[in-house]
């Protein structure tokens, strides 16, 4: 054996362990010397029972991870207020807050002339099952270690921020009856004594992680925070004053699991330069932005294909069925998109056969009983008919009923494209075959390369197939399958290749984006981000048409003709999904469930607008947020 250079043998191993010991008495020495020293006091302010932070025993965890040496100060004041006998640049308020199911761990600190605070560490958790009951789960080693973590990297100091939390002023309305201390399983709503308490810590957790230091001593930049306590749910009215111009921000019907995230994306959003609007989160999960169409945008909300209506709020969702069986994984559904000759929005499904789904209210029309091998394996023309790509098969259906089906020895995997008179699919060994739409005739094969895959784009008069086995596009003649040019890609492609303005727009995931001539196959321009691109689409505003592109870092831009950026915005969170324009007001508005000055109405209708509707561009992220982001500058181009 040879271990670090020393060879196998007792003479070698006593050596190796003298090294050691000597090397660890050392690191040990200093450790000791080097390890920050903390005051440690815990705090629990959550509406629910939940399991509580203790000072000597989150002490005791941190001395045994030797992160540094901490010594407990039980609570005697309020979790913001450091100890008179205590330096408050080594006091650490531990904090857990919560409401319902979920709950937040933070861990603060406030020092300098301002007492701001510093967020070092926020773990958020929920109940989980545990032998068929809901149990709370101490989130307190995993909390210490983001704590540590973030000790050991340089932060960069948050922006001073002049922070006041206020309840919103009482409208006049009768408050709800509530019996005696009421508690989240016997009421609906929490009376506010019970509520503002805690959310004085989530606000001011999530203005630091916005990137602010918030103290109440006055800054160049000011927030104030109304509250209005609604069932299960807060509104929240934050104004922003900073050099004299004061914005506002609204969130409406905030459900209590979601305070820190909603919370700290609007304090980010002055941060963000102005872009960015609104927001809505349909789902505290994953959610994918697929199209905008009139009053609908669509999206994949956990898999499941949702439609909002212009106010941000679910029109309907199409859900997988539960099983029966305990932990068995859903059955995913596969949806894709598809505009027609006219530029319509249609939607499918295709996971066990191809149905189409109406825009306006989800309801399923079948169109076959076959299901295409993938998304991008059926097409459908202004005329009703379909073709299909099964396994070795194409087909074409006509009003729902087979019309012929042709069969390869072996699988269809690209295309089929419908043309006036007849169908161009590929297979995996390569070839390019067309038949006659009429009787399905072969009218033609071409060896183009190796194995096809994917949608058959048109680029001007030529065809486009992708070979995912040479990474090769290639271009040919519908007519003869004549072979035009081909394009090496180097990679596999993002999505399918696209016209737009002239030109043939390739997207790799070497995220590269390319412009080719759709005659030649001839590179007009490139560029290559980043970051892993999400999705790109061109986009009509005004004048210019644009491609929107969003991806990994959160950059959603916009980029000319020529693929140089005209335009930016960072979000701060990983987009997901396709960028969408969509007509809309400036706020997205939960419609109020009672009568206007009732305790369920959020302030004011600030959003009240008169100036009807703007093109906004849509973006979503991985923590289930759509961003609605203005375009207001790009129009006065």
């Amino acid at each position: 054996m040879n271990f670090l250079g020393f060879r196998s043998g007792a003479r070698g191993a006593s050596a190796l362990l003298a090294l050691l010991l000597v090397s660890s008495a050392a690191l040990s020495q200093g450790a000791e010397t080097a390890l920050p020293q903390f005051v440690v006091s815990a705090f629990d302010l959550g509406a629910v029972d939940q399991i509580a932070p203790q000072s000597a025993s989150l002490a005791a965890e941190l001395n045994a991870a030797e992160w540094c040496t901490a010594v407990a100060q039980p609570a005697g004041g309020e979790w913001n207020q450091p100890p008179a006998s205590v330096d408050p640049a080594r006091w650490l308020s531990v904090v857990t807050v919560g409401f319902g199911k979920q709950a937040e761990a933070y861990v603060f600190q406030f020092g300098g002339p301002e007492s701001a605070a510093r967020l070092v560490a926020h773990l958020p958790h929920r109940k989980r099952y545990s032998n068929g009951a809901e149990q709370w789960f101490p989130p307190f080693d995993r909390l210490l270690r983001v704590f540590h973590a973030n000790q050991a990297q340089s932060r960069v100091p948050g922006l001073p921020l002049q922070l006041e939390i206020v309840e919103a002023q009482d409208t006049g309305a009768p408050a709800p009856a509530l019996s005696g201390e009421a508690g989240l399983d016997d009421s609906l709503t929490l009376p506010s004594k019970k509520v503002l308490p805690p959310l004085r810590a989530i606000i001011t957790a999530a203005a630091c992680s916005a990137g602010w230091a918030p103290s109440a001593l006055p800054a160049a930049t000011r927030a104030r925070v109304e509250v209005r306590v609604l069932d299960r749910a807060c509104s929240f009215r934050v104004t922003f004053n900073s050099a004299g111009r004061e914005t506002t921000y609204t969130k409406e019907r905030v459900p209590w699991e979601e305070y820190h995230e909603q919370l700290a994306l609007l304090f980010r959003l002055p941060l963000l330069g102005g872009k960015i609007v609104d927001f809505v989160r349909p789902n505290p999960g994953k959610v994918e932005l697929l199209e905008a169409e009139g009053n609908r945008i669509v999206c994949l909300v956990d898999d499941e294909l949702a439609a909002l209506d212009p106010n941000g709020q679910e029109a309907w969702r199409l859900r997988l069925p539960q099983s029966k069986v305990p932990g068995a994984v859903k059955k995913l559904e596969h949806y894709t998109t598809r505009r027609d000759e006219a530029g319509k929005l249609h939607l499918f499904r295709w996971s066990t056969a191809l149905t189409e789904i109406a825009l306006a209210d989800g309801k399923l029309l079948p169109l076959v009983p076959a299901a295409p091998s993938a998304a991008s394996m059926f097409d459908v023309n202004a005329r009703g008919e379909i073709a299909l790509a099964h396994d070795t098969s194409v087909s074409l259906f006509a009003a729902g009923k087979p019309v012929w089906s042709v069969t390869e020895s072996s699988p269809v995997q690209c295309g089929p494209r419908l043309e006036t008179d007849r169908v161009l699919f590929g297979n995996d060994r390569g070839e390019l075959v067309a038949v006659a739409r009429a009787d399905r005739r072969e009218l033609w094969r071409v060896k183009a390369g190796g194995r096809l895959w994917g949608e058959i784009a048109a680029a001007g008069a030529l065809r486009i197939a992708f070979s995912n086995e040479d990474e090769t596009l290639v271009a040919f003649a519908p007519a003869d399958g004549a072979v035009k040019w081909r394009f090496a890609a180097g990679d596999v492609l993002v999505q399918p290749p696209f016209e737009h303005q002239g030109a043939l727009v390739v997207v790799t995931k070497q995220n590269r984006i390319v412009r080719l001539a759709p005659d030649s196959g001839a590179v007009l321009q490139e560029t290559k981000l980043p970051a892993w691109i999400a999705g790109v689409r061109a986009i009509e505003l005004g004048r210019q048409s644009p491609l929107a592109v969003g991806d990994s870092s959160g950059r959603l831009q916009l980029l000319g003709p020529d693929l140089k950026p005209l335009w930016q915005v960072n979000t701060g969170a990983r987009l997901t999904g396709f960028p969408a324009l969509a007509q809309l007001r400036t706020r997205w508005k939960v419609p109020a469930k009672a009568a206007k000055g009732s305790s369920e109405e959020m302030l004011e209708n600030l959003a009240a607008e008169t100036d009807g509707t703007q093109p906004f561009l849509l973006g979503s992220d991985t923590a289930g947020f759509i961003y609605k982001i203005s375009t207001a500058d790009l129009l006065k181009r």
